[in-house]
This record gives C-alpha cells, sequence and structure tokens, in this order.
C-alpha cells in the first residue's frame, strides 16, 4: 500500500500522537509498505504561534524508520492568533477546521496529492491536519481513518467543549474509520451519529523494551536527588492542564507538614506553566526541570521513581501509565478524560479528582509511609501491561481495517504481513 499519514508534529517530538504515529508508520514500512508523514516543523506546540519557541532541528524532507517525512514550515503572521480566531467563527466547517486562535498557519498542507491506497489524519484540535488528509483521501479515492484523540475531560469544561466542536464532529462523520483508544470515547462518537461500524477502540500500547533497563542510581546522582528517598515524577508536556502545576503544590504541602519527597517533572513547560512559577515564588531544593529527556534517558527517568503522577484532564489514554507500570511504579492520575478506563483505582494506582491537590498530598504521603503497598500496586500495573498493550498486536489491527477499507475500494490486497498492494481495479 501507499499510505499518507498527517500529524500536527512526529518524531523527535514527544507526545501520545507523536508515540503512537511513529510506532504504527514504522511498522507499515516493516510490512513493506510506503509511507509519507505530513506534518509540521514544530517542536514545540507553542511553536504555532509564536515564532520565539522550538522547532525541529531537522530538513524539511527526510527518512525516518524508513517512512518519508515531509516537515512543512509553519508560517507566522502579524495578527495571527486574532486573524485564527475571527475565521473560526465563520459559519463554514471547512474553514472552522482549517483556522483557530492556536491552529498553526502552514501553506501548502490542503494541497497535497498523490495515488494513496489509505490516507490517515491524526490528533485534535489540530484539525487542519486531519482536513487536509480528508481533501488528499477525497482526490486519491482513499478511505480516510481518523484517530481524534478527544480529551474529552469532564462535560461542560473547556477542555471537553474545545473538542467536541461541529465542526469536529462534521470531520469525524466524513471518515471512513475513526479509532479511538478507549471505549468512552467510541461511544460518544457514536453518540454523534457515526456508524458503530465505522468506529473502533484500539487501545495504546508501548515498546516495553524502549522504557525499561535503565540506571536508577546514575539517573538520581546526575539529577542530585537522594539516593534512597521517595522521588516522584512526570514525564511530557508541563502544563496547568496536565497536573503539573497541581503537583507541585502538592508537594509544597507536603514539605509544609515536615515531610520530605522530591520532584522530577521531565518535558517541555508551557508558557502558562512558566508564569505558574512565576506567581507561585518559592524556594523548592526538592524540585528538578530536567527539560525534555532524550529517548535514551527514559529508562532511567522512570528506574528513578517511587510514585508516576500524571493528574492530566486532558488526555485520551495516557501511554505513560503503561510505560511507568512496565517499570512497576504505581500511578497517581485524574479522574478525568479517557484515563479512569485506563487506571484501575485501587488495583493499578489511584485516581484523583482533577485538580483537587489535598487529594493528591493524601495519595502521595500515603504510598511513602506504605511502601509495601506502592510496590504492590507497582507489581499489580507490571502483570497488567505484560498481559498485552504491545504496539505489534495494535498494528495488526490497524491492518486489518485498512486492509477491508482499502479492497472495498475496489483495490486488491493480497497476502500477510509483508505484503503490498496491487494497482486500482480497472
Amino acid at each position: 500500500m501507499k499510505i499518507a499519514w498527517f500529524t500536527h508534529r512526529y518524531h523527535p517530538c514527544i507526545g501520545g500522537a507523536e508515540t503512537y504515529g511513529r510506532a504504527v508508520v514504522k511498522r507499515f514500512v516493516r510490512a513493506g509498505h510506503e509511507v509519507d508523514v505530513f506534518t509540521s516543523d514544530a517542536h514545540e506546540l507553542a511553536y504555532y504561534t509564536d515564532r520565539n519557541c522550538r522547532k525541529v532541528d531537522a530538513p524539511e524532507r527526510s527518512v525516518v524508520d524508513g517512512a518519508n517525512v515531509r516537515r512543512l514550515p509553519v508560517r507566522h503572521y502579524p495578527l495571527q492568533r486574532y486573524v485564527g480566531k475571527a475565521l473560526s467563527l465563520v459559519p463554514h466547517r471547512p474553514t472552522q477546521c482549517r483556522f483557530a486562535s492556536y491552529m498553526p498557519w502552514i501553506p501548502g498542507l490542503g494541497s497535497i496529492r498523490g495515488d494513496y491506497d489509505a490516507v490517515f489524519g491524526v490528533g485534535f484540535p489540530f484539525t487542519n491536519f486531519s482536513h487536509a488528509a480528508l481533501r488528499t483521501a477525497r482526490a486519491a479515492g482513499a478511505p480516510l481513518i481518523l484517530t481524534p484523540f478527544l480529551h474529552l475531560a469532564t462535560p461542560g469544561d473547556p477542555v471537553h467543549r474545545t473538542y467536541t466542536r461541529p465542526h469536529q464532529i462534521s470531520l469525524l462523520r466524513a471518515a471512513d474509520l475513526v479509532i479511538n483508544p478507549t471505549q468512552r470515547a467510541s461511544e460518544t462518537v457514536i453518540s454523534w451519529g457515526i456508524s458503530s461500524d465505522r468506529v473502533a477502540t484500539i487501545s495504546m500500547a508501548i515498546d516495553r523494551r524502549d522504557v525499561i533497563g535503565g540506571d536508577r542510581d546514575r539517573f538520581r546522582h546526575e539529577q542530585s536527588l537522594s539516593p534512597t528517598g521517595p522521588v516522584i515524577g512526570q514525564l511530557g508536556a508541563l502544563d496547568p492542564n496536565k497536573g503539573s502545576c497541581d503537583l507541585i503544590l502538592a508537594c509544597d504541602r507536603i514539605h509544609d507538614r515536615g515531610r520530605a519527597v522530591e520532584l522530577v517533572l521531565a518535558g517541555n513547560p508551557t508558557r502558562e506553566f512558566r508564569r505558574f512559577l512565576e506567581e507561585h515564588p518559592r524556594e523548592r531544593p526538592w524540585l528538578r526541570l530536567t527539560g525534555p529527556l532524550p529517548v535514551s534517558e527514559v529508562p532511567s527517568f522512570y528506574a528513578a521513581l517511587d510514585i508516576f503522577s500524571m493528574p492530566s484532564r486532558t488526555d485520551s489514554f495516557g501511554i505513560v501509565f503503561l510505560e511507568a507500570w512496565a517499570n512497576g511504579l504505581p500511578v497517581v492520575a485524574a479522574d478525568a478524560g479517557g484515563v479512569p478506563e485506563v487506571v484501575d483505582d485501587g488495583r493499578t494506582g489511584r485516581l484523583v479528582p482533577f485538580g483537587d491537590v489535598e487529594a493528591l498530598r493524601a495519595a502521595f504521603e500515603r504510598w511513602i509511609d506504605d511502601p509495601t503497598e506502592r510496590r504492590r500496586i507497582g507489581e499489580e500495573g507490571r502483570r497488567h501491561v505484560e498481559k498485552g498493550f504491545d504496539w505489534d498486536d495494535r498494528f495488526d489491527s490497524i491492518l486489518a481495517h485498512t486492509r477491508r477499507l482499502v479492497e472495498s475500494r475496489g483495490r486488491r490486497v493480497s497476502g500477510g504481513w509483508g505484503d503490498t498492494i496491487g494497482r486500482r481495479a480497472s
């Protein structure tokens, strides 16, 4: 098959959609298929609207894991955010899919064409990429497969509204298949009038060998952490919606109570997170902000922790929880979005209301005081993730759906794992 993959960011960027994209794309390539990835040159999401933020240090065209990756340049214009906001209010769904105050402006994104057999679009609310995928699919006469990663959070809150807008629902209705990582997300999509036979629930996974086997002592030494004291960590974007600020406030309270704990936050800080630190000044010698970690350091990051926490309201699944469990770590998460379907409260971790700093503090102190319980929960998580959650299995499901859709368009798909697809039937 010849496949087009549209996504807002791609490796080496870190995130759930980015991890999913690379895992699936490299398996398509390994299976003998040709993949063109179309993405932006942004490394930080903030680069979409702020040229002073970080972009990917890579050429516009490159090969990653055998896939052809094209990083289309993000353009920056005066009053961009205001113009984008104004255009998002125009009562025209295609325009709303392409513009918003947070959306990147990427000339040429919607004009990509090719003789593709299947087209994938990944990652809302940046619907300009999925809308471009729709245009490419229609021009090629190919099926469109969308993985929106809906961050449903709590109904009625701002995050929920950001992912449930009419133009987004219309875009999903135009897809031949919508892949969701949780049953809750699939049920929500079906409630929007999308036929259940065009919706698939395929959970996320990990490559265990990429996240285990780290050096606990070395990482703690290099980060000036206590060799034996309790350490809590978070990996990913540092942002209020990810619960990063709540983690700091919870650890503040632990220290105010005369207890000792250290906190390691590994990832890119957003402007909102930096603003939080400015508005909450305090001496925090126990806090480590590592910045983004190289992939090679991720196993040692997990190895250095006693507890992993990401009390986020903006996660449709949370691949990092699988990674933490692979390292035998208990997790503390927010009871929001798709996470309650991933974290079994009381068995593989603890769920607390998003934004409840006191509940976070209590959950951490309970496990600090009871290392036996902490290890028991972590080992239960390890057993849970070892029962499945393998990308090869997930890819088998995605490949089967793709083959079915391609064949339904009158194209012949033969053989097994490594076979390629024939040309269009005449």
